[in-house]
């Protein structure tokens, strides 16, 4: 059985030991409980079911790679009771936050009116949150994975609740550079609370159907949306009056704070070995407060992840682009009445509520993720076409777009553990991809409202762009599969077990894919596309912004 791999933080505190002699296998069940404290975080325990918790991926441990003791256990082990009240209570985490950011969409005619703003500044709007969110997820990965995810949870409700506040005070003054303003305040937590959500479920569910929670978590983020876009134009009359409609979702920002913080307390009264760790944990028992922050796990992302990320330039803003402009599209192009056609866009959102966490079944059951990547693209172009380009009822396309919605998002959520294949670093990883995912976001959406406002208002150009963006994605579907069979042994195509069982059979034979190999080239390649595309991300932001 081969010995762990140094890490670079082990090189200097264990390179002027020699190594211990291998003791019998009595002896290692004797010691296994000892801690370690020179393994640090890369000690962690990959929990599986049925794995022993002495095993890190199925390698037997030996004493001097012992991890913590609370880093050592099996979350599979953690009582039912325990997982489904933490659960019932991290799922909302998010809610406020959607709610807010999405009633917004129904409502651009009314934006445009009462702020008195053009096409472009609305595109500003409904970018603004993610306009921070640039560069912030990769910071706050980082910080999760250092710190701990309860923590970050209360400070980014806190951003959301006093953005929520300031936003909606836009609507008392219709101030446009308010409701900017709140939003930005909003963005510093909007998309770490998700990322601290993915990280608590890990913890609670490592070990079980994890696809299917975050396909259960991403159904309940469609009814949020359906809640959101067939309640906006009805609260925007209530009394004649159209700030109930940013008021209302404020308040529910506030109960999101209060139920983050209801969860804390539950956390911190479970029992100890059942608890996620935090930050102080951390530091007594892994010696944290000896290293400093750094950006180190930035560098130790393997180039199939960068791959996935560079590549999936503006395709997640094609979809936003759509959905953000979906109720006046069909006003735009059919004369749909804005109530109806709020009411329309909202059943996008019901087919996926049940088959988003059927698709988190399947990658679990059967694999094949990287299909869904060109089949979901393709229908989005269907899509596309038909509500923008044809007469035919908004109702035949917006029901198509429930298909492809449904594994939109989850297929990469369900991927990227694969591709980065070390748990430590998943935290990292998800605030790269949310990252890039932001970035695409606001300057499409500027863009497009930028095409809209030099095509006299009309939607055509605007479709032109996005359906030629999808029709690249069909291509990337096989491409990834084809990069998959030759760096991970198609480990994207394999069911959750299968590819657990693989992951371990590589780290026995200390051959890792070449999948998971570091690449400089790759890195610094795909880094500097990121740079680049936040600096035009916040040039054309503050352009627009501005109205100029």
């Amino acid at each position: 059985m081969p010995s762990r791999t140094p890490s670079v933080e082990d090189v200097d505190e264990t390179s002027s030991t020699s190594s211990p002699p291998i003791p019998s296998s009595s002896s290692i069940d004797e010691k296994c409980a000892a801690p370690n404290p020179t393994l640090g975080h890369l000690g962690k325990i990959t929990s599986l079911a049925g794995q022993s918790p002495n095993d890190i991926d199925g390698v037997p441990v030996l004493p001097g790679d012992v991890p913590p003791e609370d880093a050592s256990f099996d979350q599979a082990q953690i009582p039912l009771r325990y997982r489904l009240l933490a659960f019932s209570m991290i799922i909302f985490f998010s809610t406020g936050s959607s709610y807010y950011e999405n009633v917004l969409s129904p409502l651009k005619s009314t934006l445009l009116k009462e702020l008195k703003i053009n096409n472009a500044q609305y595109g500003a709007v409904s970018s603004a949150s993610n306009l921070i969110n640039t560069i912030l997820p990769i910071i706050g990965g980082i910080g999760m994975d250092y710190w701990g995810a309860t923590y970050a949870a209360i400070i980014s409700s806190v951003f959301i609740t006093v953005g929520a506040v300031v936003g909606a005070a836009a609507a008392n003054t219709n101030h446009y550079q308010l409701l900017i303003g709140g939003l930005i305040i909003m963005g510093f937590g909007s998309t770490i609370i998700e990322s601290t959500q993915s990280k608590l479920y890990a913890h609670w569910f490592s070990g079980g159907q994890l696809a299917f929670i975050f396909g259960v978590d991403v159904a309940w983020g469609r009814v949020v949306n359906i809640i959101c876009k067939s309640t906006a134009v009805p609260l925007s009359e209530i009394n004649g009056w159209w700030g109930w409609a940013l008021w209302i979702p404020t308040i529910v920002t506030a109960l999101n704070l209060a139920l983050v913080l209801l969860y804390w307390a539950y956390e911190r009264n479970v029992p100890r070995q059942y608890r996620p760790k935090l930050g102080r944990e951390a530091r007594d028992k892994e010696k944290w407060d000896r290293r400093k922050f750094a950006f180190r796990s930035l560098l130790q992302l393997p180039k199939f992840f960068w791959i996935l990320c560079g590549t999936q330039i503006f395709q997640n803003s094609a979809v936003s682009v759509y959905t953000s402009n979906l109720a006046d599209i069909q006003t735009a192009t059919r004369g749909t009445s804005k109530l109806a056609a709020g009411y329309n866009s909202s059943l996008q959102s019901v087919i996926p509520i049940v088959l988003t966490p059927i698709v988190g079944l399947f990658f679990d059951r059967f694999g094949w993720r990287m299909i869904f990547v060109s089949a979901t693209a393709a229908l989005y172009v269907v899509v596309f076409v038909l509500i923008g380009l044809t007469k035919v009822h908004p109702l035949a396309p917006i029901l198509i777009s429930s298909f492809a919605l449904s594994s939109n998002a989850l297929t990469f959520i369900a991927a990227i553990p694969v591709l980065v294949g070390d748990d430590s670093l998943l935290g990292t990883a998800f605030g790269v991809w949310k990252s890039f995912q932001n970035v695409n976001t606001t300057i499409l959406e500027v863009a497009a409202g930028a095409i809209q406002d030099r095509s006299g208002g009309s939607y055509n150009n605007v479709i032109y762009l996005i359906v030629a963006i999808k029709s690249l994605e069909v291509v990337w579907g096989p491409v990834y599969d084809f990069l998959d069979g030759r760096w991970l042994a198609h480990s994207l195509r394999l069911p959750e077990k299968e590819r657990l069982a693989l992951r371990r059979e590589a780290k026995e034979r200390g051959e890792p894919y070449s999948g998971w190999h570091v690449s400089k080239k790759v890195r610094c390649t795909v880094m500097g596309q990121l740079g680049a595309m936040i600096v035009v991300a916040w040039v054309v932001y503050i352009v627009y912004s501005l109205g100029t």
